[in-house]
């Protein structure tokens, strides 16, 4: 029955999506981050939902009345030029089967990104688009969140099967990425909804929680590093301050001990006293360092193999993913690849602090600025979480960037529109001056 519901509701969204392409990116998010297909038990889970959807979007977009140019700032430019270069290194490195389905994946993940991009030409499609990202990702934070009070902390948590955050490290991550999102989206419910903005504020306190059951010491640096940010970034530092004040102590005590021996373990006196699997990590990380230094279109999609860990890892035989966005980047692609990748986020930074300070302290553009700062506040929590895990083609970070893109977009357009009729104004203005002065004479 869950199958037939769920295959309805994809079949029923196809003429929705053929009259309305930008109906079509909010299923294609829904898709890719709630991967609702996988909840089903029978055929649906097999079903090619994503590429059924992707197809009829881009037959409905290429037939359609939208732009069909993407704005070329400088994070759309660097992501450009990054996906060149991976191209470039796919060409260089073996071609192996996983290397080749690794590539068609991030390409296309990286081409409906820029798709994306070109339908977000307004507030109102950047926050539905937010609204179905956050919403779907959240699904897995209250449920998450609502099994670590159950099991007191003591059950681990998982993200969805076939996703890219199923893993727990992952999972924490992601939730934390959408935190500062869902704290722009409570703004926007009205005051007088006070139910609605109290369910936002619990929704986000299980996704803490969530992300703290998923016992990922790499999610709880992410979480302090977010939880700063937050209060640096957003409104009402009071309120967000006494919050985290009050809130910690609580959940610190809430986990069991086995979450606390396994917390301790961040830091340790020396690298020996380290576990295998941090072991295992930074034998990872040098060995992408070197590989990086060696090689310079990196090792390939599939350069964590057991011929380049004999080449240029310190302990040959210790085979470890790379477990680090900063050095699955280096390790495939070389620093070059390495330093385009980081312009991509740095720019987008840049970009919306640029926001920031062109909203000023408008009233009419509080929306953008205060949605600017949140979206650095997320890029925190992948800088910081991813610090510890590969998701480096995750394409969450992605929509970060070209929201921060179109966001930047649609404040410029506004402000050119008002300058231009403030110019129209004072043109009007001198012509009916001369006009009078004339009868005048």
């Amino acid at each position: 029955m869950r199958d037939i519901v769920i295959f309805l509701l994809i079949v029923g969204s196809i003429p929705f999506i053929l009259r309305r392409p930008f109906i079509g990116v909010l299923v294609w998010c829904w898709i890719s981050y709630m991967v609702p297909h996988r909840m089903g038990w029978g055929f649906i889970q097999t079903l090619p939902v994503a590429a059924i959807i992707g197809m009829v979007l881009l037959v409905s977009y290429l037939f359609s009345k939208e732009p069909k140019r993407i704005p070329f700032s400088s994070p759309i430019i660097f992501l450009l030029l990054f996906n060149i270069w991976m191209f470039i290194t796919f060409i260089m490195n073996v071609k192996d089967a996983y290397a080749i389905s690794q590539f068609e994946k991030i390409m296309t993940i990286q081409f409906f990104t820029l798709v994306i991009l070109a339908l977000l030409t307004s507030r109102q499609r950047i926050e539905q688009a937010l609204w179905v990202v956050a919403l779907s990702i959240t699904f897995y934070g209250v449920k998450g969140g609502i099994y670590t009070i159950m099991t007191a902390g003591g059950g681990r948590v998982w993200g969805p099967t076939g996703g890219f955050f199923f893993g727990n490290n992952e999972l924490a991550l992601t939730l934390l990425i959408i935190i500062p999102i869902l704290f722009y989206l409570r703004y926007l419910v009205p005051a007088n909804q006070r139910w609605l903005k109290l369910g936002f504020l619990a929704a986000m306190g299980l996704c803490v929680l969530a992300a703290l059951g998923t016992q990922s010491r790499g999610g709880l640096v992410a979480c302090v590093c977010v939880g700063f940010f937050l209060w640096l970034k957003g409104p009402n530092k009071l309120a967000i301050a006494l919050a985290i004040i009050l809130a910690t102590p609580v959940v610190y005590q809430f986990m069991p001990d086995r979450w606390h021996d396994r917390m301790e373990t961040i830091i340790e006196p020396d690298r020996e006293s380290y576990d295998t699997s941090v072991q295992g990590r930074f034998n990872s990380w040098e060995m992408a360092f070197n590989m990086a230094k060696h090689r310079p279109f990196g090792g390939g999609l599939n350069g964590f193999k057991r011929e380049h860990f004999y080449l240029y890892a310190p302990e040959p035989n210790r085979i470890h993913d790379s477990h680090s966005i900063y050095f699955q980047i280096m390790g495939h692609h070389g620093f070059i690849g390495f330093f385009l990748w980081l312009a991509i986020y740095f720019s987008s930074w840049r970009s919306a602090k640029h926001t920031i300070t062109l909203s000023g302290k408008r009233e009419d553009l509080q929306w953008a600025a205060l949605l600017a700062k949140m979206l650095q506040c997320s890029l925190i929590a992948y800088a910081t979480g991813g610090a510890f895990l590969g998701l480096a083609y995750f394409d969450l970070p992605y929509h970060l960037v070209i929201t921060i893109v179109a966001l930047q977009l649609v404040v410029k357009k506004q402000l050119a529109a008002e300058k231009r009729q403030q110019s129209s104004a004072r043109t009007n203005s001198a012509i009916i001056k001369v006009q009078l002065g004339g009868n005048y004479d």
